[in-house]
């Protein structure tokens, strides 16, 4: 079919490869389309046509989202994450708008235009955000490049930033306290909302949208495919061990549910399947809908409800509930527009990782609990508890103290009762065992000569609390006087 006037045309070499010949301003302009395909060499054209407002291919920038949401090329997104990226688009689309509006379509956008947008949008945010809008943006211009004719993409030069984002806290055992006082004043859904993200480390989606299918009281376990990694972790579920102090509020919960079934009419509040199970349906219809403790039922309904339906109230309660605890949530940082948030729910999921890790759980155990894909992501979450920072530190011996503790069992502050208490402590130490009472053994280079042993031992028993910081001084005093 021939191409109309203007749009350039297409001519067969000796070679079988097909050249692009066009005339502009008086112009005779040769491409080689390096290709023996007549389709391939069209696409060709139309790409190089574009930028000149010239060929069939011409994508307007209103039109853009619309094509990136059907094409085929995209990957298969949640739908939430679907509109983060709309929302990013709609941004970059109405800048351009305003600043640019000689550029009406996709392919005209210029490495120009987006390194100015760039450079007003870095001011304001963080680089963690920043290169948010720069993957979302590259990735639609790819998705689209064909379909818009778009011959150099604008975005292939940009560089990402180094990450300077402001990480969520943990929250202290007094905050969560305080937050736990809080909750249960706001009403029972939200205190069992809170107890769950204390206790289980879930994510704030998941611990809303729990169901009794989820729940095996009888098991002692919470089984759950977390909504963030469904897709890309191939549904892989994990695993929550339930604490007793969530257990009992939960069994709290199935026993009201079992009372508000009797209420309405079914029995002695279990339902029986047709393989003599209790309480193991599936169908709605054999059930209700209104059965509060059915496998499909929400264990928080009314939470369940905010955050699908109506998420800015669930946000508006829980901001509530920090404020009454007096945590503040967000902090203003110099350079942002927005306030950065430094505490919310999701803390509860650091607090949860750092409280397992400091108790001295193995990474790779707090990695399968919280549905982490790496351990490098667990450390992420995990922050050092102080206390043990310091224990650390303290287990350093002293250096450069051998000889000023030399002649100490005749000084001052060795009295008589001084003495005697010394010396049984000293006794204690010197008769541990390595093998008695979960201590490790030591190693063989600490045996050797016997002081080394008997003050690695010394520590170890002041680190365990079992002696005082005096009886700790004096014993450790006499060793030194024997070197």
């Amino acid at each position: 079919m021939a191409r109309e006037k203007g749009t350039g045309n297409l001519q067969k070499e000796k070679s079988g490869r097909w050249t692009v010949r066009i005339g502009i301003n008086g112009h005779r302009i040769s491409r080689s389309a390096r290709t023996t395909d007549k389709t391939k060499a069209e696409a060709f054209l139309n790409r190089f046509l574009a930028p000149l407002g010239l060929g069939a291919t011409r994508l307007p920038l209103a039109e853009a989202w619309h094509h990136y949401e059907m094409s085929p090329n995209r990957r298969d997104l949640a739908r939430s994450t679907l509109e983060s990226k709309r929302i990013v688009w709609m941004g970059f689309a109405r800048w351009m708008e305003h600043n640019h509006l000689e550029i009406a379509h996709l392919a005209e956008v210029t490495e120009t235009a987006v390194a100015e947008y760039l450079a007003e949008f870095r001011c304001h945010h963080s680089a963690s955000t920043y290169n948010g809008h720069v993957c979302v943006l590259r990735e639609i211009f790819r998705v689209l490049a064909d379909k818009a004719g778009i011959v150099h993409d604008p975005w292939a030069g940009v560089c990402l930033k180094a990450d300077d984002s402001i990480s969520r806290r943990e929250l202290s055992l007094d905050e969560v306290e305080r937050l736990y006082a809080a909750a249960s004043k706001e009403g029972k859904e939200w205190k069992l909302l809170l107890m769950t993200g204390i206790y289980t480390g879930m994510r704030l989606g998941d611990c809303c949208r729990l169901k009794w299918e989820d729940v095996h009281l009888d098991r002692g376990v919470i089984q759950i495919i977390p909504e963030k990694t469904k897709k890309h972790a191939h549904g892989k579920p994990v695993t929550i061990p339930i604490h007793p102090s969530l257990m009992a509020e939960l069994r709290i919960v199935r026993e009201e549910g079992i009372g508000k079934r009797k209420e309405m009419g079914t029995g002695n509040g279990e339902r029986e399947t047709g393989n003599g199970d209790v309480g193991q349906g599936t169908s709605d219809a054999a059930v209700g809908r209104d059965d509060p403790i059915a496998p499909h039922a929400f264990v928080n309904p009314k939470v369940a409800d905010l955050y699908m339906n109506r998420k800015w109230q669930l946000d508006e309660g829980l901001r509530r509930i920090f404020k009454a605890a007096n945590i503040t949530m967000s902090i203003r940082v110099e350079g942002r527009c927005r306030k950065t948030v430094v505490a919310s729910f999701h803390s509860l999921r650091h607090t949860f990782v750092s409280l397992s890790a400091n108790a001295g759980v193995p990474l790779p155990v707090v990695q399968s609990i919280v549905g982490h894909c790496s351990t490098a992501m667990t450390r992420h979450y995990y922050h050092e508890n102080l206390d043990a920072l310091r224990s650390a530190v303290a287990s350093i011996p002293v250096i450069g103290k051998r000889e000023e503790g030399k002649g100490k069992r005749g000084d001052e502050g060795w009295g008589m009762r001084d003495e005697k208490r010394g010396t049984e402590v000293f006794d204690k130490i010197d008769g541990a065992t390595d093998s008695s009472s979960s201590l490790s053994p030591l190693p063989s280079s600490l045996k050797r000569g016997g002081i080394a042993a008997r003050l690695h031992r010394l520590d170890r028993f002041f680190a365990r609390n079992l002696i005082t910081e005096e009886e700790f001084k004096a014993a450790r005093a006499r060793i030194l006087a024997e070197l």
